[in-house]
């Protein structure tokens, strides 16, 4: 990560027990631009980490790599029960972010930052509609129709 970006371009998965490099799932290398505030606090962890921006950033105390289902257990659910949540999964943030973007900034934006060579895939499993937003874009639609009644030939 540099400057506030961010360079997706690999993932550790497993596979049969053994830790490899791979490309994202969808093969799609992307930058991402990180805020100001979630980028120093990226960088001040990068640097208590051997190997700098080339460290993984999701590591055991022993600095080994962090497999999914250790993080799992010993960082996101305790930390979605003392949210006092309960079901939410890593997925679920994924999705939230998907909707989020893709209300505010459009789909084929939350396309890119999630990875999606298609944004029908983000529409399909990924952006959701937004409580009351319907009622949003009637209550816009009214005032931009009351606003322009005079001159309007259907009303």
């Amino acid at each position: 990560m540099s400057g506030g970006l961010a360079l997706v371009d690999e993932n550790l998965a497993e596979a049969n027990g053994t830790l490899v490099f791979e490309t994202p799932k969808s093969h799609q290398k992307r930058v991402l631009r990180i805020g100001p505030s979630l980028a120093a606090r990226i960088g001040r962890h990068l640097e208590t980490l051997p190997g700098g921006e080339d460290a993984l950033l999701f590591v055991t105390p022993g600095g080994k790599p962090l497999r999914y289902n250790q993080w799992r257990k010993a960082y996101f659910d305790p930390a979605v029960a003392a949210a006092g949540l309960t079901g939410v999964t890593p997925h679920d943030l994924r999705a939230s972010h998907g909707t989020w973007v893709a209300d505010r900034y459009g789909v084929m934006t939350a396309a890119h930052r999630l990875g999606h060579s298609n944004a029908s895939v983000t529409t399909r499993y990924y952006a959701r509609p937004v409580a009351g937003r319907d009622d949003q874009v009637a209550t816009a639609a009214d005032i931009w129709l009351s606003s322009d009644d005079e001159t309007d030939p259907v009303g």
